[in-house]
Protein backbone atom coordinates (compact mmCIF):
# COMPACT_ATOMS: atom_id res chain seq x y z
CA UNK A 1 0.00 0.00 0.00
CA UNK A 2 1.98 3.29 -1.23
CA UNK A 3 1.47 5.56 1.90
CA UNK A 4 4.07 7.99 2.31
CA UNK A 5 4.66 11.16 4.45
CA UNK A 6 7.14 13.65 1.83
CA UNK A 7 10.16 12.36 0.15
CA UNK A 8 9.46 8.60 1.73
CA UNK A 9 6.91 6.47 0.45
CA UNK A 10 6.37 3.16 1.93
CA UNK A 11 6.11 0.96 -1.28
CA UNK A 12 6.46 -2.67 -1.70
CA UNK A 13 10.26 -2.11 -2.54
CA UNK A 14 10.98 0.33 0.22
CA UNK A 15 9.96 -2.77 2.92
CA UNK A 16 11.74 -5.53 1.11
CA UNK A 17 14.58 -2.70 1.93
CA UNK A 18 14.00 -2.70 5.54
CA UNK A 19 13.07 -6.43 6.62
CA UNK A 20 15.33 -9.46 6.18
CA UNK A 21 14.29 -11.60 2.89
CA UNK A 22 12.73 -14.69 4.73
CA UNK A 23 10.89 -11.68 6.66
CA UNK A 24 9.76 -10.35 3.36
CA UNK A 25 8.24 -13.44 1.99
CA UNK A 26 5.94 -13.76 4.54
CA UNK A 27 4.85 -10.27 4.97
CA UNK A 28 4.38 -9.53 1.34
CA UNK A 29 4.93 -13.09 -1.04
CA UNK A 30 7.63 -13.43 -3.33
CA UNK A 31 7.53 -12.65 -7.44
CA UNK A 32 5.10 -15.59 -8.50
CA UNK A 33 3.18 -16.01 -5.50
CA UNK A 34 2.15 -12.62 -3.76
CA UNK A 35 0.65 -12.56 -0.27
CA UNK A 36 -0.46 -9.04 -0.20
CA UNK A 37 -3.19 -6.92 -1.70
CA UNK A 38 -4.85 -3.54 -0.17
CA UNK A 39 -7.55 -0.97 -1.40
CA UNK A 40 -7.87 2.61 -0.88
CA UNK A 41 -11.34 3.79 0.50
CA UNK A 42 -12.99 5.95 2.19
CA UNK A 43 -15.64 4.55 4.73
CA UNK A 44 -17.38 6.70 7.79
CA UNK A 45 -17.50 4.26 10.84
CA UNK A 46 -18.19 5.95 14.38
CA UNK A 47 -15.27 7.58 16.09
CA UNK A 48 -13.77 8.28 12.23
CA UNK A 49 -12.76 6.96 8.59
CA UNK A 50 -11.95 3.90 6.94
CA UNK A 51 -8.80 5.27 4.31
CA UNK A 52 -7.38 2.18 3.34
CA UNK A 53 -7.74 -2.05 3.73
CA UNK A 54 -5.05 -4.51 3.67
CA UNK A 55 -5.40 -8.44 2.93
CA UNK A 56 -2.32 -10.24 4.28
CA UNK A 57 -2.23 -14.32 3.36
CA UNK A 58 0.09 -15.82 5.26
CA UNK A 59 0.29 -19.44 4.36
CA UNK A 60 2.92 -19.66 1.50
CA UNK A 61 2.03 -23.42 1.55
CA UNK A 62 -1.55 -22.78 -0.46
CA UNK A 63 -4.26 -22.18 2.06
CA UNK A 64 -5.71 -18.80 0.74
CA UNK A 65 -9.10 -19.13 2.35
CA UNK A 66 -7.73 -17.14 5.49
CA UNK A 67 -6.09 -14.01 5.39
CA UNK A 68 -5.38 -11.18 7.57
CA UNK A 69 -7.31 -8.13 7.24
CA UNK A 70 -5.64 -4.54 8.09
CA UNK A 71 -8.02 -1.77 8.23
CA UNK A 72 -6.51 1.39 8.70
CA UNK A 73 -8.12 4.42 10.51
CA UNK A 74 -7.87 8.31 10.92
CA UNK A 75 -9.39 9.29 14.32
CA UNK A 76 -9.17 12.42 16.19
CA UNK A 77 -7.52 12.45 19.57
CA UNK A 78 -11.35 12.83 21.63
CA UNK A 79 -12.64 9.69 19.64
CA UNK A 80 -9.57 7.61 19.41
CA UNK A 81 -9.74 6.27 23.19
CA UNK A 82 -13.52 5.55 22.60
CA UNK A 83 -13.20 3.72 19.39
CA UNK A 84 -10.62 1.41 20.47
CA UNK A 85 -12.46 0.63 23.52
CA UNK A 86 -15.44 -0.11 21.07
CA UNK A 87 -13.23 -2.42 19.36
CA UNK A 88 -12.14 -4.35 21.72
CA UNK A 89 -15.75 -4.76 23.37
CA UNK A 90 -15.61 -3.19 26.29
CA UNK A 91 -18.57 -2.43 28.45
CA UNK A 92 -21.18 0.10 27.34
CA UNK A 93 -19.54 0.28 24.08
CA UNK A 94 -22.16 -2.58 21.85
CA UNK A 95 -23.94 0.37 20.57
CA UNK A 96 -20.91 1.95 18.88
CA UNK A 97 -19.00 -1.19 17.48
CA UNK A 98 -17.87 0.18 14.12
CA UNK A 99 -19.08 -1.88 10.67
CA UNK A 100 -15.63 -3.19 9.52
CA UNK A 101 -16.92 -5.29 7.31
CA UNK A 102 -18.92 -2.52 5.32
CA UNK A 103 -14.76 -1.81 4.18
CA UNK A 104 -14.35 -5.49 2.64
CA UNK A 105 -15.19 -6.64 -0.84
CA UNK A 106 -18.79 -8.92 -0.64
CA UNK A 107 -16.37 -11.85 -0.81
CA UNK A 108 -14.55 -11.88 1.93
CA UNK A 109 -16.31 -12.57 5.41
CA UNK A 110 -15.13 -11.25 8.86
CA UNK A 111 -14.66 -13.59 11.26
CA UNK A 112 -16.39 -12.42 14.82
CA UNK A 113 -13.95 -12.14 17.65
CA UNK A 114 -11.54 -9.30 19.14
CA UNK A 115 -9.32 -7.44 16.73
CA UNK A 116 -5.69 -6.36 17.51
CA UNK A 117 -5.14 -2.53 17.32
CA UNK A 118 -2.39 -0.44 16.84
CA UNK A 119 -2.91 2.87 17.99
CA UNK A 120 -0.51 6.37 17.23
CA UNK A 121 -1.19 9.48 18.85
CA UNK A 122 0.69 12.87 18.55
CA UNK A 123 -0.83 16.07 19.90
CA UNK A 124 -0.66 20.04 18.80
CA UNK A 125 -0.71 21.53 22.18
CA UNK A 126 2.82 22.20 24.52
CA UNK A 127 2.46 18.81 25.71
CA UNK A 128 0.04 15.79 26.08
CA UNK A 129 -2.63 16.51 27.80
CA UNK A 130 -3.90 14.67 30.95
CA UNK A 131 -6.46 11.58 29.96
CA UNK A 132 -10.00 12.48 31.19
CA UNK A 133 -10.73 10.15 33.57
CA UNK A 134 -7.32 8.33 34.06
CA UNK A 135 -6.65 7.29 37.51
CA UNK A 136 -3.13 8.46 38.45
CA UNK A 137 -0.33 6.16 39.13
CA UNK A 138 2.12 8.08 40.21
CA UNK A 139 5.14 7.01 38.55
CA UNK A 140 3.73 7.31 35.44
CA UNK A 141 3.87 9.86 32.90
CA UNK A 142 1.39 11.41 31.07
CA UNK A 143 3.03 10.07 27.80
CA UNK A 144 2.62 6.40 29.93
CA UNK A 145 -0.98 7.15 30.60
CA UNK A 146 -1.83 7.32 27.10
CA UNK A 147 0.06 4.87 25.95
CA UNK A 148 -1.23 1.84 28.48
CA UNK A 149 -4.90 3.76 27.92
CA UNK A 150 -4.44 3.16 24.09
CA UNK A 151 -2.60 -0.11 24.07
CA UNK A 152 -5.16 -1.97 26.33
CA UNK A 153 -8.28 -0.08 25.19
CA UNK A 154 -9.23 0.08 28.51
CA UNK A 155 -10.89 2.94 30.85
CA UNK A 156 -9.98 3.38 34.90
CA UNK A 157 -13.91 1.85 34.79
CA UNK A 158 -12.98 -0.94 32.93
CA UNK A 159 -9.17 -2.11 34.42
CA UNK A 160 -8.24 0.44 36.93
CA UNK A 161 -4.25 -0.03 37.37
CA UNK A 162 -2.61 -1.01 40.07
CA UNK A 163 0.09 1.26 41.19
CA UNK A 164 2.13 -1.89 42.50
CA UNK A 165 2.25 -3.69 39.36
CA UNK A 166 2.69 -0.71 37.00
CA UNK A 167 6.36 -1.32 36.24
CA UNK A 168 4.72 -5.18 34.59
CA UNK A 169 1.96 -3.03 33.07
CA UNK A 170 4.29 -1.02 30.81
CA UNK A 171 6.95 -4.18 30.77
CA UNK A 172 5.98 -4.16 26.46
CA UNK A 173 7.64 -0.13 26.26
CA UNK A 174 9.75 -0.14 23.17
CA UNK A 175 11.73 3.24 23.71
CA UNK A 176 12.13 4.61 19.87
CA UNK A 177 14.12 7.92 20.13
CA UNK A 178 13.51 10.90 21.92
CA UNK A 179 10.28 12.02 20.12
CA UNK A 180 7.62 8.87 20.74
CA UNK A 181 7.29 5.53 22.76
CA UNK A 182 5.43 2.38 21.72
CA UNK A 183 3.76 -0.47 24.17
CA UNK A 184 3.28 -3.24 23.05
CA UNK A 185 0.45 -5.52 25.44
CA UNK A 186 -1.31 -8.92 24.53
CA UNK A 187 -4.58 -6.93 22.84
CA UNK A 188 -3.02 -4.12 21.37
CA UNK A 189 -0.12 -1.91 20.61
CA UNK A 190 0.41 2.31 20.88
CA UNK A 191 2.54 4.82 19.62
CA UNK A 192 2.39 8.25 21.71
CA UNK A 193 4.67 11.18 20.61
CA UNK A 194 6.37 13.08 23.51
CA UNK A 195 6.58 16.45 22.23
CA UNK A 196 4.14 18.94 20.43
CA UNK A 197 3.11 17.54 16.74
CA UNK A 198 3.78 20.66 14.20
CA UNK A 199 1.68 18.86 11.43
CA UNK A 200 2.21 18.90 8.21
CA UNK A 201 5.60 21.53 9.24
CA UNK A 202 6.78 18.59 11.99
CA UNK A 203 10.24 17.45 11.19
CA UNK A 204 10.12 13.76 12.09
CA UNK A 205 6.20 12.97 13.88
CA UNK A 206 4.51 12.74 10.45
CA UNK A 207 7.27 9.96 9.40
CA UNK A 208 7.01 8.24 13.14
CA UNK A 209 3.33 8.05 12.28
CA UNK A 210 3.70 6.72 8.91
CA UNK A 211 6.23 3.93 10.52
CA UNK A 212 3.51 3.05 12.79
CA UNK A 213 0.91 2.37 9.37
CA UNK A 214 3.55 0.50 7.57
CA UNK A 215 6.98 -1.38 8.90
CA UNK A 216 5.83 -1.46 12.95
CA UNK A 217 2.86 -2.56 12.18
CA UNK A 218 4.30 -5.16 9.97
CA UNK A 219 6.46 -6.61 12.89
CA UNK A 220 3.08 -6.55 14.77
CA UNK A 221 1.79 -8.44 11.82
CA UNK A 222 4.82 -11.11 11.64
CA UNK A 223 4.34 -11.54 15.59
CA UNK A 224 0.70 -12.57 14.88
CA UNK A 225 1.06 -15.04 12.25
CA UNK A 226 3.80 -16.70 13.95
CA UNK A 227 1.38 -16.86 16.93
CA UNK A 228 -1.45 -18.47 14.72
CA UNK A 229 0.67 -21.20 13.34
CA UNK A 230 1.59 -21.87 17.24
CA UNK A 231 -1.74 -22.11 18.02
CA UNK A 232 -2.58 -24.17 15.28
CA UNK A 233 0.58 -26.91 16.45
CA UNK A 234 -0.83 -26.76 20.08
CA UNK A 235 -4.47 -28.26 18.58
CA UNK A 236 -3.15 -30.68 16.53
CA UNK A 237 -0.54 -31.87 19.71
CA UNK A 238 -3.78 -31.52 21.79
CA UNK A 239 -5.52 -34.07 19.16
CA UNK A 240 -2.83 -36.74 19.10
CA UNK A 241 -4.45 -39.43 20.89
CA UNK A 242 -7.52 -38.45 19.56
CA UNK A 243 -6.57 -39.70 16.02
CA UNK A 244 -7.57 -43.05 14.56
CA UNK A 245 -3.78 -43.86 13.87
CA UNK A 246 -0.77 -41.81 16.08
CA UNK A 247 2.06 -42.80 13.84
CA UNK A 248 1.00 -41.46 10.89
CA UNK A 249 -0.35 -38.12 12.89
CA UNK A 250 3.08 -37.64 14.31
CA UNK A 251 4.97 -36.90 11.24
CA UNK A 252 2.27 -34.56 10.17
CA UNK A 253 2.73 -33.12 13.16
CA UNK A 254 6.76 -33.06 12.99
CA UNK A 255 6.81 -31.48 9.40
CA UNK A 256 4.39 -28.32 10.92
CA UNK A 257 6.93 -27.81 13.11
CA UNK A 258 10.11 -27.81 10.88
CA UNK A 259 8.22 -26.02 8.65
CA UNK A 260 6.95 -23.44 11.13
CA UNK A 261 11.09 -23.34 12.51
CA UNK A 262 11.83 -22.96 8.97
CA UNK A 263 9.94 -20.07 7.61
CA UNK A 264 8.01 -18.37 10.33
CA UNK A 265 9.74 -18.86 13.65
CA UNK A 266 11.91 -15.25 12.58
CA UNK A 267 13.70 -13.79 15.94
CA UNK A 268 14.93 -10.86 13.99
CA UNK A 269 12.97 -9.14 11.75
CA UNK A 270 14.94 -6.23 10.12
CA UNK A 271 18.53 -5.05 10.67
CA UNK A 272 17.14 -2.12 12.20
CA UNK A 273 16.57 -2.21 15.84
CA UNK A 274 13.29 -0.95 16.73
CA UNK A 275 11.46 -3.48 14.49
CA UNK A 276 13.07 -6.44 16.47
CA UNK A 277 12.29 -4.90 19.69
CA UNK A 278 8.32 -4.39 18.79
CA UNK A 279 8.51 -8.08 17.44
CA UNK A 280 10.26 -9.27 20.45
CA UNK A 281 7.56 -7.61 22.72
CA UNK A 282 4.72 -9.12 20.80
CA UNK A 283 6.06 -12.66 21.11
CA UNK A 284 6.99 -11.98 24.97
CA UNK A 285 3.68 -11.00 25.49
CA UNK A 286 2.25 -13.99 24.00
CA UNK A 287 4.52 -16.20 25.57
CA UNK A 288 5.47 -17.74 21.88
CA UNK A 289 9.24 -18.98 22.69
CA UNK A 290 7.86 -20.78 25.78
CA UNK A 291 4.46 -21.91 24.19
CA UNK A 292 6.76 -23.35 20.92
CA UNK A 293 9.08 -25.29 23.50
CA UNK A 294 6.25 -26.42 25.33
CA UNK A 295 4.85 -27.84 21.48
CA UNK A 296 8.61 -29.30 20.78
CA UNK A 297 8.48 -30.76 23.77
CA UNK A 298 5.33 -32.22 23.31
CA UNK A 299 6.29 -33.61 20.41
CA UNK A 300 9.17 -35.50 21.30
CA UNK A 301 7.49 -37.20 24.29
CA UNK A 302 4.68 -38.24 21.65
CA UNK A 303 7.59 -39.70 19.74
CA UNK A 304 8.79 -41.64 22.85
CA UNK A 305 5.16 -42.77 22.91
CA UNK A 306 5.02 -44.07 19.48
CA UNK A 307 8.77 -45.69 19.26
CA UNK A 308 7.68 -47.63 22.76
CA UNK A 309 4.29 -48.56 21.28
CA UNK A 310 5.95 -49.89 17.93
CA UNK A 311 8.52 -52.06 20.13
CA UNK A 312 5.70 -53.19 22.40
CA UNK A 313 3.97 -54.31 18.97
CA UNK A 314 6.72 -56.05 17.75
CA UNK A 315 7.83 -57.90 20.92
CA UNK A 316 3.84 -58.72 21.25
CA UNK A 317 4.08 -60.40 17.56
CA UNK A 318 7.55 -61.62 17.87
CA UNK A 319 5.93 -63.90 20.77
CA UNK A 320 2.72 -64.76 19.21
CA UNK A 321 4.53 -66.17 15.79
CA UNK A 322 7.44 -68.45 18.51
CA UNK A 323 4.17 -69.76 20.28
CA UNK A 324 2.20 -70.15 16.99
CA UNK A 325 5.48 -71.22 15.18
CA UNK A 326 7.19 -73.94 17.97
CA UNK A 327 4.27 -76.35 17.92
CA UNK A 328 3.89 -76.85 14.20
CA UNK A 329 7.94 -76.57 13.85
CA UNK A 330 8.09 -79.33 16.90
CA UNK A 331 5.70 -81.56 14.78
CA UNK A 332 7.45 -81.32 11.15
CA UNK A 333 10.57 -81.86 12.93
CA UNK A 334 9.19 -85.44 14.41
CA UNK A 335 7.65 -86.17 11.12
CA UNK A 336 11.34 -85.63 9.49
CA UNK A 337 13.26 -87.72 11.82
CA UNK A 338 10.77 -90.64 11.73
CA UNK A 339 10.55 -90.51 7.84
CA UNK A 340 7.45 -90.79 6.90
CA UNK A 341 5.38 -89.46 4.28
CA UNK A 342 2.41 -90.70 5.00
CA UNK A 343 -0.82 -88.33 4.83
CA UNK A 344 -2.27 -89.80 7.89
CA UNK A 345 0.81 -89.09 9.92
CA UNK A 346 0.88 -85.65 8.39
CA UNK A 347 -2.84 -84.71 9.85
CA UNK A 348 -1.86 -86.11 13.20
CA UNK A 349 1.25 -83.73 13.61
CA UNK A 350 -0.74 -80.86 12.44
CA UNK A 351 -3.62 -81.87 14.85
CA UNK A 352 -1.30 -82.13 16.91
CA UNK A 353 0.68 -79.25 16.29
CA UNK A 354 -2.86 -76.96 16.73
CA UNK A 355 -4.20 -78.45 19.88
CA UNK A 356 -0.88 -77.74 21.65
CA UNK A 357 -1.25 -73.86 20.02
CA UNK A 358 -4.26 -73.30 21.39
CA UNK A 359 -3.56 -74.53 24.63
CA UNK A 360 -0.48 -72.15 24.58
CA UNK A 361 -2.67 -69.10 24.00
CA UNK A 362 -4.78 -69.90 26.98
CA UNK A 363 -2.03 -70.44 29.13
CA UNK A 364 -1.08 -66.77 30.86
CA UNK A 365 1.59 -65.98 28.51
CA UNK A 366 -0.43 -66.48 25.59
CA UNK A 367 -3.53 -64.20 27.12
CA UNK A 368 -0.80 -61.14 27.44
CA UNK A 369 0.31 -61.70 24.31
CA UNK A 370 -3.26 -61.27 22.32
CA UNK A 371 -4.29 -58.56 24.98
CA UNK A 372 -0.69 -56.42 24.47
CA UNK A 373 -1.53 -56.66 20.21
CA UNK A 374 -5.32 -55.56 21.00
CA UNK A 375 -4.27 -52.68 22.90
CA UNK A 376 -1.49 -51.21 21.10
CA UNK A 377 -4.27 -51.12 18.05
Amino acid sequence: MPLGHRDIEATDAARRTYFSPPCTRVLYGDGTRPSRWHRLASVQIVGGEIFAVELVIPDLAGRSDTAFAIFHINSHQGQLRDLLRSLAGRRGTSSLVPDLEAALQPWALLFAGRPYTVAFLSSTERQLPRPLGARHVRSWSRAEQWLWLLASRTSPDDYPPDPDRADQLLGGTVVLSGDWRGLVTRDGAAFVGLRRDRGDHDPFLGYAQLYAHTTYLDAILLGMIQRSHIEAMVDEAARAFDADDMPRHLPKLEEQAARFRSIYWLRDASAHGSANDILTAYQSQHRLPERFDAVLAEIADLNRIVQTQEGQRVAAALGLLTVVGLPFGTAFGVLQIIGTNSLFYLMIGLLAASVTTVLLLLTRLGRLLIRELRRLE
